[in-house]
């Protein structure tokens, strides 16, 4: 019995001896191809990695150099300048300045104020532009009027904070003299620097309203930045056809 089992037992050495030489050698078959493999993929990476790279940074670096926003309205606005195109009374209803929130920035009950050099009279004081009523009636108190005429009045109506505006409405007379009401506006930032003007916005008609959208209003990118995008695609595309080559 005792050398039966010997025998067997010997017999399952030599066959476990035998399972694990080949479980080696396969072993290490698969280390040597995967390290083959990962040698390629590494020569593959280190050859296109740095051309990605390189392409990338050309991009990033124009990108953030362009002058495009992804804004809807006008940005950065702080007063709005508003005169008559034709250098007659300067007489104002209403004046609104919606942000893109579509609150009204410029009524004087969201701060913001309201100023001329002159005005008529007491009943038409530059704050009578931005109380929230567009009737428009001098006789009534509603409307804001300057007080010399031909003088290049400006009314300037000024938000309580920096906005984005979306759209500008300006409401004229009713009772009296519409034909005076077409304006010149300007907009300007905090520090006084024009951000963009409308001329001749013209409120005499029978409404004796005019709005003008701002919202296609942001800056575009420029020339050279433009020519320097496209140069960079062509080189990224011949880079490309290189390693295809």
């Amino acid at each position: 019995m005792s050398h039966y089992g010997s025998s067997t037992f010997d017999f399952l050495a030599i066959d476990f001896a035998w399972f694990f030489s080949v479980f080696d050698i396969w072993r290490v078959f698969c280390f040597k191809l995967s390290i083959a493999n990962f040698y390629e993929t590494f020569c593959m990476l280190n050859s296109a990695i740095p051309r990605f790279l390189k392409g990338a940074t050309i991009a990033l670096s124009l990108l953030t150099g362009l002058t495009v926003t992804a804004h809807a309205g006008l940005v950065g606005v702080k007063t709005i300048e508003i005169s008559n195109a034709m250098n007659l009374y300067l007489q104002v209803a209403e004046v609104q300045a919606f942000n893109t929130s579509a609150v009204n920035v410029a009524l004087a009950s969201n701060g913001a104020t309201a100023n001329a050099p002159d005005w008529w009279s007491s009943i038409s004081m530059p704050a009578k532009a931005i109380d929230g009523s567009t009737l428009g009636d001098f006789g009534s108190g509603n409307i804001f009027h300057e007080g010399r005429d031909t003088s290049f009045d400006t009314l300037t109506i000024t938000f309580a904070s920096v906005a984005e505006l979306d759209l500008f409405q300006i409401w004229g007379r009713t009772d009296c003299c519409s034909s005076r009401d077409i304006y010149d506006i300007v907009f300007k930032d905090s520090s006084g620097s024009v951000l963009y003007a409308i001329d001749d916005l013209n409120a005499s008609g029978s409404t004796h309203t005019a709005r003008f959208e701002l919202s296609n209003t942001q800056s575009v990118p420029e020339p050279g930045s433009l020519a320097l995008i496209g140069l960079a695609v062509a080189g990224l595309s011949y880079s490309r056809r290189r390693k295809n080559s």
